[in-house]
């Protein structure tokens, strides 16, 4: 699988992504809950979410950037808030997720699907 902007067509994934198994989810704090390369569904995971986040993907795996507004990085150790989109496409600064970092969750990106596509526009 492969992410693409919704807006400015911009790849956001470094390589193409495969479907991670269910047991290698890593749910221990502050550990990556994804293996690099891999993405796993939302709605299938321990996490619950304010806003619509269909992909969690491994930090490392994304082309994306944190949003220029602060108050939306919140967190005491790192970003923690599932209730704001954080990212943003790094071409066009379009919100397509939220980051995940701080000290009592695992890190990973979560991805809205209405801000991306999985085939490029043109």
């Amino acid at each position: 699988m492969e992410l693409f902007c919704n807006k400015c067509n911009a790849k956001l994934t470094r390589s193409p992504l495969d479907e991670a198994d269910p047991k290698t989810l890593n749910y221990t704090d502050q550990e990556e809950l994804l293996p690099e390369g891999k993405y796993f569904l939302a709605e299938n995971s321990e996490i619950h979410f304010n806003v619509e986040i269909t992909y969690l993907v491994n930090t490392k795996s994304m082309r994306i950037m944190n949003h220029s507004d602060s108050s939306k990085l919140s967190g005491c150790c790192g970003p923690g808030d599932l209730g704001t989109l954080n990212q943003v496409c790094s071409t066009c600064g379009h919100e397509v997720g939220l980051i995940v970092g701080d000290c009592w969750i695992p890190h990973f990106i979560g991805i809205s699907q209405n801000a991306t596509r999985l085939e490029p526009l043109w």
